[in-house]
């Protein structure tokens, strides 16, 4: 009998850890193909941008090894977009990267600046003006484009650098994450200070800042790559092409006669590939950064 029930228990242990290995089998398959999914546009951009203008569409179907590696590998496209007589794409590259790189030292410390005021400081009406704040984010940007425009247009702002960098510093999404973070820094830390001494600037750069390094990594990577891939509002604030920032120039090429495909692809793939490095450069602050937010109300 005891053999009996010893072999029952086997099979039925057994049957569980087969049963248990399918579902992790499959749960891992469908994970790899919803990763892959929007992975594979990504891969066959970069391809085509090393393609000549020829290759481009040739191989697209049936799908092979030839739809996402170019078959005809060429730098020219590249070569062309950023080295050719007349081009003005490396002035547009910089101006993207100054606008954007600008935008996150300013806006670091416009918006950690008031995110440490309402985790820290006490004044009337504080909570209110932060839920103001935090609906500003349900607040779509078209609905305050024209208003935007007319106040910039009677600052004599547009088409310039400022009118690109001032109106996107203060973010309510910025300040909501770098407050929860400071709520989570002890506070016994600042009242040892404020006992020595320090003031609120002096404690917040010397002992906040120090401590929220992985916050404010994320929020900037959250705004370099708003202000990287702005479109709409440079589009309508900007004009002239000395200020003309990336995103513009990539619709540039797409013209109501001709498509330039292969430049256009070299253009994308430049596009992409700045921020793909920043987030690889930065991705274990910015998980960090992310996970240790948001733990305090």
């Amino acid at each position: 009998m005891t053999t009996t029930v010893r072999e029952q228990y086997s099979a039925q242990s057994l049957g569980m850890v087969s049963w248990q290995n399918v579902r992790t089998l499959a749960f891992y398959t469908l994970m790899t193909f919803l990763l892959l999914f929007p992975i594979v546009p990504f891969i066959w951009m970069f391809g085509s941008a090393f393609r000549p203008v020829t290759e481009i569409f040739q191989y697209v179907y049936p799908l092979s090894w030839k739809t996402f590696i170019p078959v005809d590998f060429t730098a020219d496209n590249f070569i062309d977009l950023l080295f050719a007589e007349g081009t003005l794409w490396p002035r547009y590259i910089f101006n993207s990267l100054f606008v954007a790189i600008t935008t996150v030292v300013l806006g670091a410390l416009v918006n950690s600046l008031a995110a440490y005021a309402f985790a820290r400081l006490r004044f009337p009406g504080r909570d209110i003006l932060f839920l103001l704040v935090l609906l500003t984010i349900i607040i779509p940007f078209e609905a305050i484009a024209l208003p935007l425009y007319q106040v910039v247009r009677e600052l004599g702002w547009l088409d310039s650098y400022q009118v690109l960098i001032v109106p996107t510093l203060a973010n309510a999404f910025s300040i909501f994450l770098l407050r929860q973070f400071f709520l989570g820094i002890p506070s016994e830390l600042e009242e040892a200070a404020i006992v020595d001494g320090a003031g609120r600037l002096r404690i917040f750069f010397q002992i906040v800042v120090p401590l929220s390094w992985p916050a404010i990594i994320s929020t900037s990577l959250i705004t370099f790559q708003a202000s990287w891939d702005s479109f709409l509002w440079p589009l309508i604030a900007t004009s002239s092409p000395e200020v003309r920032v990336i995103q513009i120039a990539i619709s540039n090429l797409i013209g109501q006669d001709a498509t330039y495909w292969n430049e256009l692809f070299a253009a994308v793939a430049l596009a992409a590939l700045v921020p793909l490095i920043l987030f690889f450069i930065f991705q274990r602050y910015y998980t960090q950064g992310i996970t240790t937010s948001g733990l305090k109300g």
